[in-house]
């Protein structure tokens, strides 16, 4: 197939010269062009009184394989970045946090702690509640309950344990520290 059909074939929407690319990024035609030398996917490879033709779908999947400034992993290393596509990065990571935010899609550090806090106490009533229902409800005798609260007692310390040894290898912060110092 000639990449005159190639192009043919790739829905308008994807289709993008330098100038869209350059657009669609928010940055300068001099970037596309160092993007291409890094090895930015072209459909259509410019010439004279050729255009560049880039399907945006794979340049945006090239981008976000790191490709400028990639790790193993394929995330964006910013240090990597000329000076001004690393502010460009990270202008974006801070308006994409924003964003998510906005759309709740996360949550501050404090108003997780307090989820997981009120889930936990919630969790911790219930678990306790088990040993007397078992007793009333379903006619198990006391001593059968107390082993089961033992038990219950013994796995909601266990868990304790393992939340305490996190908080202390700094996984986690503190449940009800004040954020508002940072």
């Amino acid at each position: 197939m000639s990449v005159k059909g190639l192009t043919s074939n790739l829905p308008p929407s994807r289709r993008a010269n330098k100038a869209e690319v350059a657009e669609f990024y928010g940055v300068s035609l001099p970037t596309v062009d160092a993007w291409i030398r890094k090895g930015m996917p072209a459909v259509q490879k410019g010439s004279k009184g050729i255009p560049w033709v880039f399907d945006l779908l794979e340049v945006v999947r090239w981008r976000e394989l790191g490709a400028s400034a990639g790790t193993p992993d394929g995330e964006i290393d910013p240090d990597k970045l000329p000076p001004a596509e690393r502010l460009a990065w990270y202008r974006s990571e801070k308006e994409r946090r924003a964003l998510l935010k906005d759309e709740r899609q996360t949550l501050d550090a404090p108003e997780v702690a307090e989820v997981v806090a009120t889930a936990f106490a919630a969790l911790g009533q219930d678990l306790r509640a088990i040993q007397d229902r078992l007793e009333r409800r379903r006619g198990i005798s006391g001593e059968t309950a107390q082993a089961v609260g033992e038990e219950i007692e013994a796995a909601m310390d266990a868990t304790a344990t393992r939340l305490q040894a996190l908080m202390d290898a700094g996984a986690i912060d503190e449940v009800g520290e004040d954020a508002g110092d940072e």
